[in-house]
C-alpha cells in the first residue's frame, strides 16, 4: 500500500501542528502528503511554507470547504504522484493510534469489496449496537454507523477511478427544524458512491484514529467553531 494523503487546513494552526506529529510520529506506510490550504489567515500558509513537511502544496485563493478542496488535491496529487494505491482525507484535528497504518492495511486485505474505510473512531460513539451495521470478513469488522464514512477516511485507487468524488457544494442547512441533525453532505454524497458501486464502507471496530476537536476545546478557536456551526447549520451555544 503506498498512501497519498490529503491534509485540507483552514486556520487552526496549533491543530495543524498537532496532526502532523502524531502522522508523522507513527506512520511507516510509504506515504506522499499534499496539503490543501483554504485560505487560512492565522499563519498557517507561512508556516506551512517554511516549516511543512509536504510534497505538494496547494494554496486555494478562499474557502473551498472540505469537499472540493478533497478533490483537487486527490487530483493534483495524482498527477505528479501517479503510483499511490490507496487515497487519504485527512482533517487537521486527528490523532493516530500507533500501528493504524499496518492495520488499515490489513481491513483492505481482509475485506476485498472494502471501498472506503472511515479513520475517525469518534463517529461511533452514538451507535446503538444494531448488527445490521457492521460487517464482518476474514476475521475484520467495520462498522457503517451511521450510514455514511465522515470526515477522514481512506478508499481505494480503483474507487477513485470509477469517479468517486466529494460534492463540492459549500455547507448549508439541511434541516427542517432546530431538532433535526444536519449531515455534511459531501459525506453523505461520498459514500453513497460506494453503495452505488456496490462496495462496502464504515469504521474499523478498533480505535486507530479519532478526532481531538471537541466541546472540550473548542474555546481554543471561538471564532472558528461559531462560523462553522453557522454554515452547517448548528446552533451555537456559548
Amino acid at each position: 500500500m503506498k498512501l497519498l494523503i490529503v491534509l485540507i487546513t483552514y486556520n487552526r494552526l496549533k491543530y495543524t501542528k498537532r496532526t502532523l506529529k502524531s502522522l508523522i510520529d507513527t506512520i511507516d506506510t510509504p506515504y506522499y502528503l499534499v496539503i490543501v490550504d483554504n485560505d487560512s489567515k492565522d499563519g498557517t500558509k507561512k508556516w506551512l511554507e517554511k516549516n511543512g513537511p509536504q510534497d505538494l502544496l496547494i494554496f486555494n485563493p478562499y474557502n473551498f470547504y472540505p469537499g472540493r478542496a478533497c478533490n483537487l488535491g486527490w487530483a493534483r496529487g495524482l498527477q505528479e504522484l501517479p503510483d499511490a494505491t490507496h487515497l487519504m482525507r485527512l482533517d487537521n484535528d486527528m490523532e493516530f493510534v500507533p500501528g493504524w497504518d499496518k492495520k488499515v492495511e490489513k481491513y483492505f486485505e481482509d475485506m476485498p469489496m472494502l471501498g472506503q474505510l472511515g479513520l475517525d473512531h469518534t463517529a461511533l460513539d452514538a451507535f446503538n449496537g444494531d448488527e445490521r451495521y457492521l460487517t464482518k470478513f476474514n476475521g475484520s469488522t467495520i462498522n457503517a454507523w451511521p450510514g455514511n464514512v465522515g470526515g477522514p477516511c481512506i478508499i481505494t485507487r480503483e474507487v477513485y477511478d470509477l469517479g468517486a468524488r466529494y460534492d463540492e457544494q459549500p455547507w448549508k442547512d439541511l434541516r427542517k427544524s432546530d431538532k433535526e441533525m444536519v449531515t455534511p453532505q459531501e459525506d453523505v454524497k461520498f459514500s453513497l458512491s460506494m453503495h452505488n458501486y456496490r462496495l462496502i464502507y464504515g469504521h474499523p471496530t478498533e480505535k486507530l484514529a479519532y478526532t481531538f476537536a471537541n466541546q472540550d476545546n473548542w474555546k481554543e478557536y471561538p471564532d472558528y467553531y461559531k462560523k462553522t456551526f453557522k454554515e452547517r447549520g448548528y446552533k451555537w451555544e456559548e
